[in-house]
């Protein structure tokens, strides 16, 4: 699928333009200064429920992508169950004396 790209400004301008545009692109990217701000796809009152759901999932991948990555970062990727289950019992610990 190809991604045609968009000038916030045009959108802005013609804002039924940009929404024919995703109709018939099927994606679109939206640039302020040449670089990418957001992904506008087409959607119905019949698709919205289910598409809402498929962007959620795409911002979940997104943030264990980021976790995966600052364990990585940290040096953290490594740690046996063991570990891990010390730390959180160090962390609950931590909790419920500052309540």
């Amino acid at each position: 699928m190809k991604t045609k790209w968009l000038a916030s400004r045009e959108l802005s301008e013609h804002p039924s333009r940009a929404l024919a545009t995703v109709s018939k692109a099927g994606r679109v990217l939206v640039t302020a200064n040449g670089k990418p701000k957001a992904i506008m796809i087409p959607t119905s009152e019949e698709t919205l429920v289910r598409d809402l759901e498929m962007l959620d999932r795409v911002t979940l991948a997104k943030a264990v992508e980021a976790l995966r990555a600052d364990s990585v970062k940290a040096g953290t990727d490594g740690l046996s169950m063991e570990e891990i289950d010390a730390e959180i019992a160090a962390t609950r610990a931590e909790r419920r004396r500052r309540k």
